[in-house]
């Protein structure tokens, strides 16, 4: 990411959260003021830089005391410094220095000690030499990313021998924000998903390539006193763009199995190689959960692609002078069928004033350029009123990027959105006949045929009908099974039932919170210990018209299947 954008996502975040960034400092805190010897002062505590890497070789950590209306260095202070991570003291020392900036240069070394270079001057602590001979520490200190704490005592101010009794205490944590790769297998295909976390370390990384889910934990304090101090929490998902089923246009997300608000994640595709995918949640959002959460020593985080699209995709040009939306439709895109761009642009600054517009509409795939339009339209319009219309043929398939450039002959006025172009899907035939797997893995003797209604699933009532037969095709008699729906990687139903001529149904009514990717088992057939698995996935709910077509139909079929169950018959259903 070049430096004018990061600049630009800094100033749009803060402006969006009107609050600091990043909750417990991200490499810094400045903590409220305190009266110190009749003085409002001011601690301001940074370590530099802010995001650990192991090739880092040396950190800065600046101490600044102040005072708070004239912003004026309070001097001769000396400070005692104690830094822990996951509860072992790394640092436990006094320093001093006569103008109150304290730098401290540290190198991380994996020592069973801490060496520090400067002049001891016993209780005043040490000292650094010189301007040239900086003070220096080194040893078991910022050898990872995560949360330290620092628990610092004022014990002198003004004048090396005025002490202060009591000393005045600081507490405070700062997090160096640590980058993680993660390498996962979809579709037989390699992929790398990186995790940016701005608290502390993460750990219990999994990808669900079935659901294409991905969660991950990290350490995290749910007690009323901690959330008080935490201001944001910040993670973000890097996905590849040469990744294009988990390019969509909206995630869902959960934290400890409680959904989060939509406006909590947000897409950024200003990297050159990957989609970021950002996941913030502020105090109050923890706050309005944390009565809900079961395991207070951990924060659990599930991200998945959304079954619905979120439109338009919104991101602000290079130099921050407009926001851009893009939509389109209709959805999916598909080769060798034309698709319509609707481009909305807005002032950043002054979103209600209207004004002509000229921009280039710009199509790329694989580092080249596909297509360039230039196009008049309007900024500051109603929605949909700039578009323009493009096809992809079959050779575009997978990730491309919508680039719209120089608005009004600024160069850095332009904005990349990722879009990915979809394989026309097959329309789905009924009955799906699955073949059953062993517990090790290997085939088992039987089939299930599997047919839904409505074919579309989505909130309300469904019914699943199906048949076992044995390797001959042939319909098993009084099959016993296990009918089972998981999502997220819990049960959201199931039932014990007997398949009498080899067939049974089963109804289940989805509410809204089972929209997306659900796991379809049925298991233990004919008590075998074979099963059957099938991903589907629950949608938004369909237009008031067409629910009504959908409702009648389904009640005919409910009242055939009843009837059948009450007959013994199987009926097929022509699908």
């Amino acid at each position: 990411m070049k430096l004018p954008i990061l600049l630009v996502f800094g100033i749009i975040s803060v402006l969006f959260y009107a609050q600091p960034s990043f909750g417990h400092g991200v490499g810094g805190e400045t903590l409220p003021p305190v009266v110190i010897d009749g003085k409002n002062a001011t601690l301001s505590l940074f370590v530099n830089p802010p995001t650990f890497d192991k090739n880092t070789g040396e950190y800065e950590i600046l101490l600044k005391l102040y005072e708070t209306n004239t912003q004026a260095v309070i001097p001769h202070v000396t400070y005692f410094v104690e830094i822990s991570k996951d509860g072992e003291k790394l640092l436990n020392e006094r320093f001093h220095d006569d103008s109150s900036n304290l730098s401290i240069k540290v190198t991380p070394k994996n020592t069973n000690q801490v060496k520090i270079q400067g002049s001891n001057f016993g209780e005043l602590g040490w000292m650094k030499n010189t301007d040239l001979f900086p003070l220096k520490v080194e040893g078991p200190i910022f050898l990872s990313g995560g949360l330290y704490k620092f628990h610092i005592q004022v014990l002198t101010i003004n004048a090396d021998s005025n002490k202060l009794d009591p000393p005045v205490t600081f507490d405070v944590s700062i997090s160096l924000a640590e980058k993680t790769d993660h390498p996962i297998s979809y579709q037989n295909k390699d992929y790398s998903l990186g995790i940016m976390s701005y608290y502390d370390t993460i750990s219990e990384f999994e990808f669900d390539e079935q659901s294409r889910t991905i969660s991950f934990s990290m350490p995290y304090d749910w007690s009323q006193q901690n959330i008080a101090q935490t201001n944001v929490v910040h993670q973000e998902i890097h996905v590849p763009k040469t990744f294009p089923e988990l390019l969509v246009t909206k995630y869902d997300g959960l934290v400890n199995g409680i959904p989060v608000p939509e406006y909590a994640i947000t897409i950024d595709d200003y990297t050159t190689d990957s989609r970021v995918v950002h996941l913030v949640l502020n105090q109050k959002e923890l706050l309005s959960i944390v009565d809900s959460i079961q395991d207070k020593s951990k924060m659990e985080f599930v991200v998945s692609p959304s079954a619905e699209d979120k439109f338009p995709l919104s991101a602000y040009t290079q130099n921050a002078v407009f926001q851009v939306g893009l939509s389109w439709e209709p959805t999916p895109i598909i080769p060798e069928q034309k698709t319509r761009f609707y481009i909305d642009i807005t002032r950043y600054f002054a979103p209600k004033i209207q004004e002509d517009a000229k921009f280039d509409f710009v199509v790329k795939q694989h580092g080249k350029e596909l297509y360039r339009k230039p196009i008049t339209g309007l900024i500051g319009a109603q929605e949909k009123t700039n578009f323009h219309d493009y096809t992809f043929t079959k050779e575009n398939l997978g990730p491309a990027i919508i680039s719209i450039e120089s608005i009004n002959g600024e160069k850095m006025s332009s904005v990349d959105y990722v879009i990915v172009v979809r394989p026309q899907e097959e329309k789905r035939t009924f009955p799906i006949r699955i073949p059953s797997t062993t517990p090790d893995g290997t085939q088992g003797k039987h089939f299930v045929d599997l047919t839904w209604i409505p074919e579309n699933l989505q909130p309300g009532e469904a019914e699943f009908i199906f048949t076992i037969y044995d390797r001959n095709l042939q319909p098993v008699p009084n099959a016993e099974y296990d009918f089972v729906l998981i999502q997220n990687g819990q049960q959201i139903y199931e039932n014990s039932g007997i398949a009498k001529a080899g067939g049974s149904f089963e109804n289940m009514v989805f509410f809204e919170q089972h929209k997306g990717p659900v796991t379809l088992a049925i298991r233990n057939i004919d008590q075998s210990g074979e099963s059957v698995d099938l991903p589907i996935v629950v949608t938004p709910e369909f237009p008031l018209g067409l629910i009504l077509v959908m409702v009648s139909t389904f009640s005919v079929v409910i009242v055939l299947s009843k009837l059948n169950k009450k007959t013994g018959h199987i009926l097929r259903y022509p699908f």
